[in-house]
């Protein structure tokens, strides 16, 4: 699903807060007077790499954690509708911002045997059959 009009509007509204909030960071590290005159533009962008990839991770941890917890606890089997019990695993991702770590779910069919992820569209889709 796309991006909707108001999740775009709020996204320009936090990179403002994220621009102040580097800001406030660099006085921390800094102090008020900012880096020292022989820190070069490649020592900023080398000091900051962690700082960006652990609001990445945080940002992207959270907002997958969210959605899994928005999951049915017994999910439809795709081939057999049968309803599965569904478990988290936590898996590690990388990204191009850096990786993180989240319960990704997963369900086991035992009629089937087979290990299928929950989906969106099954997830919404009605009740399991017994």
């Amino acid at each position: 699903m796309a991006i909707t009009a108001v999740v775009e509007a709020k996204r320009d509204e936090l990179v403002q807060s994220a621009r102040e909030l580097g800001e406030n960071l660099s006085r921390r590290a800094f102090g008020e007077r900012g880096a020292d005159l022989h820190v070069t533009l490649a020592d900023l962008e080398q000091f900051v790499r962690p700082l960006v990839e652990a609001l990445a991770s945080g940002f992207l941890a959270g907002s997958a954690e969210e959605q899994t917890g928005r999951l049915a606890q017994t999910l439809p089997c795709p081939t057999c509708g049968r309803a599965c019990s569904r478990q988290e695993h936590q898996r590690t991702l990388m990204t191009e911002h850096g990786s993180f770590t989240w319960p990704e779910p997963t369900c086991f069919c035992s009629r089937c045997e087979r290990s299928f992820f929950p989906s969106a569209n099954r997830a919404q889709a009605g009740p399991a059959r017994v």
